[in-house]
């Protein structure tokens, strides 16, 4: 009886261990902060450099100042000096994705966000798409993994 409750206690623990471990990972890596050389202006204008027309993406929303709208509204962090958010749609991929799990259309379009600290750091965050490909899996997961190599390579050609 002694073995038969040590098991059980083992397997519980290690599924509350796998738990933790996984809401960790997910938390510390979902968002993903990128260091820019670049001032804010220029890492924006990277962006709106890059993006459109590269291989189909565009930007079918405009850029928006959420800097501004927070200071509008008394809400800007004391460490923050700018925020602008990005979205960008490649729509094949959306057609793909849709297609098969038409909620998805709640993450879409992929937005990034540029901030500049009040310390004049430059960030560009972006959500780990890599990573959610590997957990949707299937077609979804393909295509969402196109998405992630597509953004690598425009973050690679804004940030350097």
């Amino acid at each position: 009886m002694n073995i038969v409750i040590a098991a059980v206690a083992g397997l519980v623990v290690g599924i509350i261990a796998t738990v933790v471990a996984v809401v960790a990972t997910m938390r510390s890596s979902m968002v993903v902060p990128e260091r820019s050389d670049k001032s804010f202006e220029a890492t924006c204008a990277a962006i709106e450099r890059v993006v459109p027309g590269n291989d189909g993406w565009s930007f079918p929303i405009e850029s928006f100042d959420m800097g501004a709208k927070l200071a509008a509204k008394d809400a800007l962090p004391a460490n923050v000096s700018r925020i602008r958010l990005y979205f960008m749609c490649k729509p094949s991929v959306a057609k793909t994705v849709l297609s098969v799990r038409p909620q998805l259309s709640a993450i879409m379009p992929c937005s990034w966000s540029v901030v500049e600290l009040a310390d004049g750091s430059v960030w560009v965050s972006h959500m780990n798409i890599g990573m959610m490909a590997k957990m949707m899996g299937g077609v979804v997961g393909d295509s969402m993994a196109g998405v992630a190599r597509d953004d690598a390579r425009f973050l690679e050609a804004v940030l350097h």
